[in-house]
């Protein structure tokens, strides 16, 4: 197992691969390092071949991100398994590759690629993976998940279409993403922040921008920020229309955060700082301003200045030292 941590308001993270290790001892600490780390699961291989899984963590105040890959298995969550290691959770999985089976009392279901399920980790369920898999996964407190989904009753599991942008599954393909950008530590550093965009696109994904709604309406407009944010023709028009809401709504409830055009500022700025950080020398401030949808490399600067108290150049070498 490898883990890394930065500093105190930084993602706490770690890995584990079965790759390289005995075959015979790659099921056993697999499950080991799932019950610790995720959701305790019994794990078998099909035809008696050694596992190659490899699993990546990402740790926010509340709530726990999630990669994984792994050759042909078949996991199973029992009651035993529940009653060792209650998880006081629901887990979203979202399948990017591999076709799956849910079986839970309810019945099975088929996962397709863009497609994901919404379940109570405390109910038994089996899981099968016949070519394989690369999910992503989302773990959520039951108290925090009861209190974003304002009373919609997750009784039994729940299948999201995540495939693209548009249309009903455009929350869930937002989430999908975001998702994406945390294991693969393209996300930044701000865990609160992290973690309001990341409930805020699930309790869209799950109950919808219903009319009237204010709070789903700013969280479906975050989300479809979030993903158009490299879109440097992004415009409150666009993200009004995309959400099914008026201009004047639009710029109504983002009011108390400065407004529409602040918010995809400050979202961009997020993304270019955690970029220059991370010290890639195959991308200059300018690509990383292009990259992150600024219109010109000296607006970039200028108003990264005036968020961060220093330029992007300054920044950078300070990142560097």
């Amino acid at each position: 197992m490898r883990t890394t941590s930065a500093g105190p308001d930084s993602p706490r993270a770690a890995a584990f691969s079965t790759v390289g290790l005995p075959a015979a001892q790659r099921l056993e600490k697999w499950e080991a390092y799932n019950a610790s780390a995720l959701v305790a699961l019994a794990c078998r291989t099909i035809n008696g071949a050694p596992l190659e899984a490899t699993e990546r963590n990402l740790w926010l105040p509340h709530v726990e991100v999630a990669q994984v890959t792994g050759t042909p298995h078949v996991v199973e969550r029992t009651a035993r398994q529940i009653d060792r290691h209650p998880s006081r959770a629901v887990v979203l999985y979202l399948a990017m590759a591999g076709e799956a089976f849910f079986y839970h009392d309810d019945g099975v279901r088929v996962l397709k690629p863009g497609q994901a399920v919404l379940c109570d980790a405390d109910v038994p369920f089996v899981r099968g993976f016949a070519q394989g898999l690369t999910e992503l996964v989302l773990k959520v407190p039951r108290p925090v998940f009861d209190g974003l989904s304002e009373g919609t009753a997750l009784r039994t599991p729940r299948v999201f279409d995540i495939a693209g942008p548009a249309g009903a599954g455009g929350h869930g393909y937002a989430l999908a993403r975001r998702l994406r950008s945390m294991v693969r530590g393209e996300a930044g550093e701000d865990r609160q922040l992290l973690e309001r965009e990341l409930l805020g696109l699930l309790r869209t994904m799950v109950c919808g921008a219903r009319a009237g709604d204010t709070r789903s309406q700013l969280h479906a407009a975050q989300a479809f920020v979030e993903r158009d944010l490299t879109d440097r023709n992004l415009s409150a028009a666009r993200i009004a229309a995309g959400i099914g809401i008026s201009e004047r709504q639009l710029s109504r409830i983002f009011s108390e955060h400065g407004g529409v055009a602040r918010w995809i500022t400050d979202r961009r700025l997020d993304r270019a700082k955690a970029m220059l950080a991370a010290g890639d020398d195959r991308l200059s401030i300018g690509e990383v301003s292009h990259e992150c949808g600024f219109a010109s490399q000296s607006y970039f600067a200028r108003v990264f200045k005036q968020r961060f108290a220093m330029t992007p150049l300054e920044f950078v070498r300070g990142a560097r030292s």
